[in-house]
C-alpha cells in the first residue's frame, strides 16, 4: 500500500493504529520495531509520513506520564534512521488534547500533533484548544474527522463541517477524513455497493462523501 501510494504521488500516513488498548506503552516494544523497519524502508521518501499512535485516551493515559514519554522514544528511533520526513504524534483523550502537547512539545524536529474531531459532537472548545495550540508555535494535522457524530453515525451534519472546513482553511491545517468505505454509516464516503475498484460517480458517492470531494478539489 506505502509502495503503490508513492508510485502514484500520493502522501500516505503510516499509523500505528491503537484504540482500545488506550495507552500506546502497552505494545511500545512492538511499535519502536515496527517504526524502525518502516523508517528504513522510506527514509528520506517526501511523501511518506509517519503517525506514531491513533488517539491514546483513558482517564489515566496523560501527555506527560504516558504519550510524550512513549513518543520521544519512539520519534527517537525513527530520528535514528530517517532525519527529516515529519513524524506525527497523537495526543490525549482521542487526539484533542493538543493543547496539553502543546504546553510541553517534544524534543524533535518536524513533528506535527493530531487533532481529530466529528462535526456533530466537536465545536468550537475543540476549536479553541486547536487555537491554542497553534498560538504556541506547534504545527498541527487534522489525521481523522467526519461529518457524523463521534460515533461515526447520526447526521449527515454539513452546516458544522463546514465550520470545521473554514476554520482549517484559515489555519493551513491539513486533513485527512474518514472514510473512504461503504458501510452503512452517515460518516462512510460510499453509498453501500459501491464498487471495490473506484472510479465512482458522484450517485455511488453518499451525502458525506459528496461534500468531501467538494472540498478535495
Amino acid at each position: 500500500m506505502v509502495d503503490a501510494s508513492i508510485a502514484l504521488g500520493i502522501y500516505v500516513i503510516i499509523d500505528w493504529h491503537i484504540l482500545s488498548d488506550n495507552d500506546p506503552n502497552q505494545y511500545k516494544s512492538q511499535a519502536r520495531a515496527f517504526f524502525q523497519d518502516m523508517a528504513g524502508r522510506y527514509a528520506g521518501v517526501p511523501n511518506v509520513l509517519y503517525e506514531l499512535c491513533n488517539e491514546p485516551n483513558g482517564g489515566s493515559v496523560q501527555w506527560q506520564t504516558s504519550i510524550k514519554p512513549y513518543a520521544q522514544e519512539i520519534a527517537s528511533a525513527i530520528r535514528a534512521i530517517d532525519r527529516e520526513n515529519i513524524i506525527i504524534v497523537g495526543t490525549p483523550t482521542w487526539s484533542q488534547d493538543v493543547n496539553a502537547a502543546a504546553d510541553s512539545p517534544l524534543a524533535i524536529n518536524n513533528v506535527m500533533y493530531s487533532l481529530h474531531f466529528y462535526a456533530g459532537t466537536h465545536g468550537s472548545s475543540l476549536r479553541n484548544k486547536a487555537d491554542y495550540a497553534l498560538s504556541k508555535g506547534i504545527a498541527l494535522f487534522v489525521t481523522e474527522w467526519g461529518t457524523s457524530s463521534a460515533s461515526g453515525g447520526g447526521g449527515v451534519f454539513l452546516p458544522q463541517a463546514q465550520e470545521w472546513m473554514d476554520f482549517l482553511a484559515t489555519r493551513q491545517i491539513s486533513w485527512v477524513n474518514w472514510s473512504l468505505c461503504d458501510k452503512s454509516e452517515s460518516s462512510a464516503a460510499l453509498n453501500p455497493g459501491a464498487s471495490p475498484l473506484g472510479g465512482w460517480s458522484d450517485s455511488q458517492l453518499s451525502q458525506s462523501g459528496l461534500f468531501v470531494k467538494q472540498h478535495m478539489r
